[in-house]
């Protein structure tokens, strides 16, 4: 276990004992985590984490206390079920990368396959929703936590803006032109983003900006927090 993420149950720290959370202008409660379950965190929360010199590990390090609270919001809408970490039973609590099919494509109107996005040039593009202006509803049975994003285009990203909807709060629009730039150490294009905080049942928008037009392919990074029975599935037919 790496010492670096450890999150001790007895420490007083606001991301363990603090009883709710506003987000976007709402108040959500916040379930207890018990010993064995911030231990199975601790345990098999670094097993997600990037490689110790990148950007993005550094990232995901710094918002572990965004992953607590969003494990205990979604944890208390799902009635207090265990949190079992990596491949937990069907009505057990668990978490993974967040994979594309727990998003919505607007031009599709269906769940995403992949990131991909074709971008005009100096015009804004729906990314994540039902359509092009309407947010899409999460699943009833996980929940979502966004830290940032990487562009999988190379030899350089098209996205130069991040603008997201949740429920009716609009979020101020977020340059990520340093994207371009890229992890100093490894060279990724990955880029943190202020934490969203998806409960089961929000509403999420996210439009994107390019200052050069192009097919973008821009990763969610972060964690979907929700039922085994939501996170087994290759298809999202059975939870929609």
């Amino acid at each position: 276990m790496a010492d670096d993420v450890y999150v001790d149950v007895g420490m007083a720290d606001l991301a363990v004992v603090r009883p709710q959370i506003r987000i976007y202008g709402t108040d959500h409660q916040l379930d207890e985590l018990t010993e064995e379950e911030l231990e199975i965190f601790n345990l098999q929360f670094p097993t997600l984490l990037a490689a110790p010199t990148s950007i993005t590990r550094q990232i995901q390090l710094q918002r572990i206390g965004a992953y607590i609270m969003a494990i205990r919001a979604v944890k208390k809408q799902l009635n207090g079920v265990a949190f079992r970490g990596l491949n937990p039973e069907d009505t057990e609590l668990g978490f993974q990368p967040i994979r594309p099919q727990f998003t919505h494509d607007p031009d599709t109107a269906t769940y995403r396959t992949n990131w991909q996005e074709p971008l005009a040039a100096g015009a804004w593009t729906a990314f994540i929703g039902t359509n092009q202006t309407t947010g899409y509803k999460v699943g009833d049975d996980f929940g979502i936590v966004v830290t940032h994003a990487t562009s999988l285009v190379t030899p350089s990203p098209f996205v130069s803006e991040f603008q997201s909807k949740v429920g009716r709060a609009d979020l101020v629009p977020v340059s990520v032109r340093d994207i371009i730039i890229g992890d100093n150490e490894n060279g990724i294009a990955v880029y943190p983003l202020p934490t969203l905080v998806l409960p089961p049942k929000a509403t999420w928008f996210v439009q994107l900006l390019a200052d050069v037009g192009g097919t973008e392919d821009l990763q969610m990074g972060g964690l979907v927090i929700g039922l085994g029975r939501a996170l087994k599935e290759t298809l999202p037919a059975t939870w929609t």
